[in-house]
Protein backbone atom coordinates (compact mmCIF):
# COMPACT_ATOMS: atom_id res chain seq x y z
CA UNK A 1 0.00 0.00 0.00
CA UNK A 2 1.51 3.22 -0.97
CA UNK A 3 -0.58 5.90 0.09
CA UNK A 4 -3.07 6.35 3.62
CA UNK A 5 -6.05 8.94 4.21
CA UNK A 6 -6.95 9.12 7.53
CA UNK A 7 -10.34 11.18 7.69
CA UNK A 8 -12.15 11.62 11.20
CA UNK A 9 -15.92 11.93 11.06
CA UNK A 10 -18.26 13.31 13.51
CA UNK A 11 -22.36 13.48 12.41
CA UNK A 12 -21.06 14.08 9.03
CA UNK A 13 -21.17 11.30 7.33
CA UNK A 14 -23.21 12.15 4.73
CA UNK A 15 -20.21 13.98 2.96
CA UNK A 16 -18.58 10.78 2.87
CA UNK A 17 -19.52 9.84 -0.59
CA UNK A 18 -18.85 13.36 -2.19
CA UNK A 19 -15.37 13.00 -0.65
CA UNK A 20 -14.75 9.47 -1.89
CA UNK A 21 -15.64 10.66 -5.60
CA UNK A 22 -13.11 13.49 -5.38
CA UNK A 23 -10.63 11.62 -3.88
CA UNK A 24 -11.00 9.10 -6.85
CA UNK A 25 -10.73 11.74 -9.30
CA UNK A 26 -7.46 12.79 -8.18
CA UNK A 27 -5.62 9.98 -7.37
CA UNK A 28 -6.79 8.30 -10.71
CA UNK A 29 -4.71 11.22 -12.23
CA UNK A 30 -1.79 10.99 -9.65
CA UNK A 31 -1.21 6.93 -9.75
CA UNK A 32 -2.14 6.63 -13.91
CA UNK A 33 -4.23 3.61 -13.30
CA UNK A 34 -7.73 3.21 -11.91
CA UNK A 35 -7.04 -0.12 -9.43
CA UNK A 36 -6.88 2.13 -6.81
CA UNK A 37 -7.65 0.07 -4.12
CA UNK A 38 -4.21 -1.32 -4.86
CA UNK A 39 -2.30 2.03 -4.28
CA UNK A 40 -4.65 3.85 -1.90
CA UNK A 41 -6.88 3.79 0.98
CA UNK A 42 -9.47 6.24 2.78
CA UNK A 43 -10.08 5.35 6.44
CA UNK A 44 -12.91 6.92 7.74
CA UNK A 45 -12.62 7.00 11.80
CA UNK A 46 -16.15 7.91 12.99
CA UNK A 47 -15.86 9.52 16.54
CA UNK A 48 -19.24 8.22 18.30
CA UNK A 49 -21.61 9.70 15.55
CA UNK A 50 -24.97 10.09 17.42
CA UNK A 51 -26.84 10.37 13.58
CA UNK A 52 -26.61 7.91 10.88
CA UNK A 53 -22.92 8.62 9.73
CA UNK A 54 -21.81 4.48 11.13
CA UNK A 55 -24.36 3.35 8.63
CA UNK A 56 -23.70 6.14 5.97
CA UNK A 57 -19.68 5.33 6.12
CA UNK A 58 -20.55 1.43 5.51
CA UNK A 59 -22.31 2.41 1.82
CA UNK A 60 -19.66 4.42 1.11
CA UNK A 61 -17.49 1.42 1.62
CA UNK A 62 -19.06 -0.84 -0.13
CA UNK A 63 -19.68 1.73 -3.40
CA UNK A 64 -15.76 2.68 -3.30
CA UNK A 65 -13.20 -0.20 -2.74
CA UNK A 66 -10.36 2.09 -1.64
CA UNK A 67 -12.40 3.37 1.34
CA UNK A 68 -12.78 1.59 4.86
CA UNK A 69 -13.90 2.38 8.09
CA UNK A 70 -13.29 2.18 11.80
CA UNK A 71 -16.16 3.26 14.11
CA UNK A 72 -15.07 3.84 17.47
CA UNK A 73 -17.62 2.95 21.12
CA UNK A 74 -18.05 6.47 21.84
CA UNK A 75 -16.61 10.47 21.04
CA UNK A 76 -12.97 10.36 21.89
CA UNK A 77 -12.16 13.70 20.53
CA UNK A 78 -10.96 14.54 16.59
CA UNK A 79 -7.07 14.14 17.81
CA UNK A 80 -7.59 10.43 19.26
CA UNK A 81 -9.91 9.54 16.09
CA UNK A 82 -7.00 10.84 14.27
CA UNK A 83 -4.45 8.60 16.22
CA UNK A 84 -6.73 5.72 16.03
CA UNK A 85 -6.61 5.86 12.18
CA UNK A 86 -2.84 6.50 12.09
CA UNK A 87 -2.93 2.89 13.60
CA UNK A 88 -4.63 1.16 11.41
CA UNK A 89 -3.33 2.65 8.36
CA UNK A 90 -0.49 0.62 5.94
CA UNK A 91 0.40 3.28 3.46
CA UNK A 92 4.33 3.97 3.15
CA UNK A 93 2.71 8.02 2.81
CA UNK A 94 -0.04 8.63 5.49
CA UNK A 95 -2.42 11.78 5.24
CA UNK A 96 -4.98 13.61 7.48
CA UNK A 97 -7.73 15.36 6.13
CA UNK A 98 -11.33 16.21 6.97
CA UNK A 99 -14.07 15.37 4.91
CA UNK A 100 -15.61 18.62 4.51
CA UNK A 101 -13.21 19.24 2.12
CA UNK A 102 -12.36 23.02 2.90
CA UNK A 103 -8.96 21.90 2.34
CA UNK A 104 -9.55 20.38 -1.24
CA UNK A 105 -7.73 16.54 -2.15
CA UNK A 106 -6.40 18.15 -5.32
CA UNK A 107 -4.11 19.67 -3.39
CA UNK A 108 -2.90 16.17 -1.55
CA UNK A 109 -0.32 15.62 -4.87
CA UNK A 110 1.05 19.17 -4.23
CA UNK A 111 1.93 17.61 -0.87
CA UNK A 112 3.18 14.17 -1.72
CA UNK A 113 5.59 15.78 -4.40
CA UNK A 114 6.77 18.03 -1.53
CA UNK A 115 7.50 15.36 0.61
CA UNK A 116 9.28 13.25 -1.51
CA UNK A 117 11.26 15.48 -3.08
CA UNK A 118 12.99 17.38 -0.01
CA UNK A 119 14.40 15.44 2.84
CA UNK A 120 11.28 16.31 5.76
CA UNK A 121 9.04 14.03 7.23
CA UNK A 122 6.07 15.73 7.00
CA UNK A 123 4.35 17.73 4.55
CA UNK A 124 1.24 20.21 5.06
CA UNK A 125 -0.32 23.13 4.15
CA UNK A 126 -0.55 26.95 4.82
CA UNK A 127 -3.69 28.72 4.04
CA UNK A 128 -4.02 31.56 1.35
CA UNK A 129 -7.18 33.07 2.53
CA UNK A 130 -9.59 31.63 4.52
CA UNK A 131 -13.64 31.75 3.54
CA UNK A 132 -14.40 31.44 7.62
CA UNK A 133 -16.09 33.86 10.09
CA UNK A 134 -13.77 36.31 11.88
CA UNK A 135 -14.43 35.17 15.37
CA UNK A 136 -13.13 31.76 13.73
CA UNK A 137 -9.90 33.02 12.65
CA UNK A 138 -9.23 35.02 15.37
CA UNK A 139 -10.44 32.10 17.62
CA UNK A 140 -7.67 29.87 15.80
CA UNK A 141 -5.11 32.54 15.79
CA UNK A 142 -5.24 33.36 19.46
CA UNK A 143 -4.88 29.58 20.18
CA UNK A 144 -1.94 29.10 18.14
CA UNK A 145 -0.28 32.08 18.95
CA UNK A 146 -1.05 31.49 22.79
CA UNK A 147 0.23 27.48 22.21
CA UNK A 148 3.48 28.95 20.10
CA UNK A 149 4.61 31.20 23.27
CA UNK A 150 3.58 28.74 25.66
CA UNK A 151 5.63 25.74 24.15
CA UNK A 152 8.24 27.54 22.38
CA UNK A 153 6.67 26.12 19.37
CA UNK A 154 6.77 27.34 15.96
CA UNK A 155 3.27 26.02 14.51
CA UNK A 156 2.28 28.63 11.87
CA UNK A 157 -1.26 30.44 12.26
CA UNK A 158 -2.05 29.84 9.01
CA UNK A 159 -1.23 26.12 9.25
CA UNK A 160 -3.37 23.91 7.38
CA UNK A 161 -4.92 20.31 9.13
CA UNK A 162 -4.62 18.58 5.98
CA UNK A 163 -0.67 17.02 6.15
CA UNK A 164 0.81 13.89 4.93
CA UNK A 165 3.54 12.01 6.37
CA UNK A 166 6.43 9.55 5.97
CA UNK A 167 6.15 5.75 7.33
CA UNK A 168 8.51 6.27 10.01
CA UNK A 169 7.38 9.63 10.78
CA UNK A 170 3.87 7.39 11.64
CA UNK A 171 5.83 4.77 13.37
CA UNK A 172 7.49 7.21 15.51
CA UNK A 173 4.29 8.89 16.78
CA UNK A 174 2.06 5.74 17.07
CA UNK A 175 4.72 4.53 19.51
CA UNK A 176 3.59 7.81 22.30
CA UNK A 177 1.91 6.40 24.86
CA UNK A 178 0.25 9.92 26.18
CA UNK A 179 -3.49 9.84 26.37
CA UNK A 180 -4.06 13.31 26.19
CA UNK A 181 -3.66 14.02 21.89
CA UNK A 182 -3.03 17.62 20.31
CA UNK A 183 -1.56 16.47 16.99
CA UNK A 184 0.62 19.92 16.26
CA UNK A 185 1.84 20.02 19.62
CA UNK A 186 3.62 15.87 19.30
CA UNK A 187 4.41 16.92 15.89
CA UNK A 188 6.29 19.52 17.32
CA UNK A 189 7.63 17.76 20.60
CA UNK A 190 9.31 14.85 18.14
CA UNK A 191 11.24 16.96 16.06
CA UNK A 192 9.48 16.42 13.13
CA UNK A 193 10.62 17.99 9.95
CA UNK A 194 7.90 19.84 8.08
CA UNK A 195 7.46 21.23 4.47
CA UNK A 196 4.67 23.54 4.08
CA UNK A 197 2.47 23.88 0.68
CA UNK A 198 0.31 26.74 -0.30
CA UNK A 199 -3.64 26.05 -0.01
CA UNK A 200 -6.58 27.77 -0.88
CA UNK A 201 -9.47 27.11 1.68
CA UNK A 202 -12.26 26.62 -0.31
CA UNK A 203 -15.94 26.68 2.10
CA UNK A 204 -17.91 23.70 3.10
CA UNK A 205 -19.39 21.34 0.91
CA UNK A 206 -22.56 21.17 3.81
CA UNK A 207 -23.83 21.52 6.94
CA UNK A 208 -21.38 23.10 9.56
CA UNK A 209 -18.54 22.31 12.16
CA UNK A 210 -18.51 20.25 15.05
CA UNK A 211 -15.94 22.35 16.57
CA UNK A 212 -18.09 25.18 18.37
CA UNK A 213 -16.82 27.54 20.83
CA UNK A 214 -16.68 24.89 23.66
CA UNK A 215 -15.24 21.93 22.14
CA UNK A 216 -12.15 24.38 21.54
CA UNK A 217 -11.98 25.98 24.72
CA UNK A 218 -11.65 22.34 25.96
CA UNK A 219 -9.16 21.40 23.43
CA UNK A 220 -7.02 24.64 24.15
CA UNK A 221 -7.03 23.56 27.66
CA UNK A 222 -6.22 20.41 27.77
CA UNK A 223 -3.26 21.29 24.87
CA UNK A 224 -1.88 23.85 27.71
CA UNK A 225 -1.90 21.22 30.16
CA UNK A 226 -0.80 18.87 28.50
CA UNK A 227 2.34 20.54 26.66
CA UNK A 228 3.25 23.62 29.35
CA UNK A 229 3.60 23.73 32.90
CA UNK A 230 2.14 27.81 32.62
CA UNK A 231 -0.93 27.01 34.68
CA UNK A 232 0.92 25.60 37.43
CA UNK A 233 3.75 28.68 37.57
CA UNK A 234 0.50 30.91 37.40
CA UNK A 235 -1.30 28.91 40.15
CA UNK A 236 2.21 29.82 42.04
CA UNK A 237 1.91 33.30 41.23
CA UNK A 238 -1.50 34.11 42.06
CA UNK A 239 -0.60 32.59 45.48
CA UNK A 240 2.29 34.44 45.90
CA UNK A 241 0.28 37.40 45.09
CA UNK A 242 -2.58 36.77 47.69
CA UNK A 243 0.03 36.44 50.08
CA UNK A 244 1.90 40.00 48.85
CA UNK A 245 -1.88 41.62 49.32
CA UNK A 246 -2.10 40.10 52.84
CA UNK A 247 0.94 41.19 53.99
CA UNK A 248 0.38 44.97 52.73
CA UNK A 249 -2.89 44.58 54.84
CA UNK A 250 -1.11 43.39 57.50
CA UNK A 251 1.29 46.47 57.52
CA UNK A 252 -1.67 48.80 57.10
CA UNK A 253 -3.51 47.34 60.00
CA UNK A 254 -0.20 47.50 62.36
CA UNK A 255 0.06 51.24 60.56
CA UNK A 256 -3.61 52.31 61.67
CA UNK A 257 -3.00 50.10 65.29
CA UNK A 258 -0.39 52.34 66.13
CA UNK A 259 -1.25 55.93 64.94
CA UNK A 260 -4.80 55.20 64.77
CA UNK A 261 -8.58 53.89 66.47
CA UNK A 262 -7.99 50.61 68.59
CA UNK A 263 -8.64 47.53 67.23
CA UNK A 264 -9.83 44.33 68.88
CA UNK A 265 -6.93 42.20 70.72
CA UNK A 266 -5.72 39.60 67.99
CA UNK A 267 -7.48 41.07 65.20
CA UNK A 268 -4.18 41.82 63.18
CA UNK A 269 -2.55 38.38 63.86
CA UNK A 270 -4.97 36.45 63.09
CA UNK A 271 -6.36 38.52 59.64
CA UNK A 272 -2.97 38.56 58.55
CA UNK A 273 -2.33 34.63 58.81
CA UNK A 274 -5.69 33.50 57.28
CA UNK A 275 -4.80 35.45 54.21
CA UNK A 276 -1.38 34.32 54.01
CA UNK A 277 -2.17 30.56 54.53
CA UNK A 278 -4.61 31.06 52.19
CA UNK A 279 -2.78 32.52 49.02
CA UNK A 280 0.03 29.51 50.28
CA UNK A 281 -3.11 26.93 50.25
CA UNK A 282 -4.71 27.99 46.74
CA UNK A 283 -0.49 27.84 44.82
CA UNK A 284 0.14 24.11 46.55
CA UNK A 285 -3.79 22.86 45.49
CA UNK A 286 -3.90 24.20 42.52
CA UNK A 287 0.02 22.70 41.63
CA UNK A 288 -0.85 19.51 43.52
CA UNK A 289 -4.40 18.92 41.57
CA UNK A 290 -3.43 19.85 38.10
CA UNK A 291 -0.24 17.50 38.21
CA UNK A 292 -2.25 14.53 39.94
CA UNK A 293 -5.38 15.05 37.53
CA UNK A 294 -2.58 14.28 34.54
CA UNK A 295 -1.26 11.24 36.84
CA UNK A 296 -4.01 9.48 37.24
CA UNK A 297 -4.74 9.56 33.20
CA UNK A 298 -1.72 8.17 32.67
CA UNK A 299 -1.74 5.79 35.23
CA UNK A 300 -4.81 4.02 34.65
CA UNK A 301 -3.84 2.54 31.59
CA UNK A 302 -7.10 2.62 29.89
CA UNK A 303 -6.95 1.86 26.32
CA UNK A 304 -6.34 5.44 24.38
CA UNK A 305 -9.62 4.50 22.11
CA UNK A 306 -12.22 1.10 21.94
CA UNK A 307 -13.03 0.36 18.49
CA UNK A 308 -16.49 -1.25 18.33
CA UNK A 309 -16.34 -2.40 14.32
CA UNK A 310 -13.91 -2.25 11.45
CA UNK A 311 -15.81 -3.07 8.08
CA UNK A 312 -14.40 -2.43 3.90
CA UNK A 313 -11.13 -4.60 4.11
CA UNK A 314 -8.04 -5.42 5.84
CA UNK A 315 -6.81 -2.51 8.33
CA UNK A 316 -3.05 -2.70 9.51
CA UNK A 317 -3.46 -4.21 13.07
CA UNK A 318 -4.09 -2.16 15.85
CA UNK A 319 -1.70 -2.99 19.36
CA UNK A 320 -4.92 -3.21 21.41
CA UNK A 321 -6.08 -6.22 23.15
CA UNK A 322 -8.83 -7.83 21.27
CA UNK A 323 -12.27 -9.07 22.91
CA UNK A 324 -14.37 -10.80 19.38
CA UNK A 325 -12.88 -11.05 16.26
CA UNK A 326 -14.34 -14.37 14.25
CA UNK A 327 -12.54 -13.88 11.27
CA UNK A 328 -8.43 -13.25 10.86
CA UNK A 329 -9.93 -11.43 7.16
CA UNK A 330 -10.38 -8.08 8.88
CA UNK A 331 -6.77 -8.18 10.31
CA UNK A 332 -3.72 -7.91 7.52
CA UNK A 333 -1.41 -10.69 8.49
CA UNK A 334 1.55 -9.23 7.58
CA UNK A 335 0.96 -6.70 10.23
CA UNK A 336 0.31 -8.68 12.84
CA UNK A 337 2.93 -7.81 15.89
CA UNK A 338 2.97 -8.83 19.32
CA UNK A 339 2.84 -5.68 21.53
CA UNK A 340 3.51 -5.55 25.30
CA UNK A 341 -0.23 -4.95 27.37
CA UNK A 342 1.30 -1.79 28.67
CA UNK A 343 1.36 -0.66 24.86
CA UNK A 344 -2.18 -1.32 24.32
CA UNK A 345 -3.80 1.90 22.28
CA UNK A 346 -7.61 0.52 21.87
CA UNK A 347 -9.76 -2.14 22.14
CA UNK A 348 -12.02 -3.91 19.64
CA UNK A 349 -15.58 -4.57 20.39
CA UNK A 350 -16.40 -6.69 16.61
CA UNK A 351 -15.07 -6.69 13.15
CA UNK A 352 -16.51 -6.95 10.58
CA UNK A 353 -15.26 -7.78 6.71
CA UNK A 354 -16.54 -5.61 3.72
CA UNK A 355 -20.68 -6.67 3.94
CA UNK A 356 -20.40 -9.23 6.21
CA UNK A 357 -20.59 -8.72 10.25
CA UNK A 358 -18.20 -10.89 11.81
Amino acid sequence: MLYSFVVPIYNDGALARDFCVEMASVFRRYLGHDDLARDLEVIFVDDGSSNTSPQLLKEVCDEFAFAKCVLLSRNFGQHIATSAGYLAAGGDYVGNLNVDMEEAPRFLPDLLDALKQGDHDIAGGRHQGRPVRFTTRMTSYLFTVVMNRLTGYRIPVNATTMRIMTRPAVDVYNGLTEKSRYIPGLEGWLGLRYTRVPIEQQPRKAGKSSYNFRRRLRLAYSSVISFSDFPLRLAVKFGMLVAGVGMLLAAGLVLQKLFGSSLLPGYTSTFVLIVFLGGVQIAVTGVASLYIGRILAEVQQRPLFVVRETYGGALRALDEPVLRVRSPAAVAPHHVHNAPPAAASGVRLTATVRGSPQ
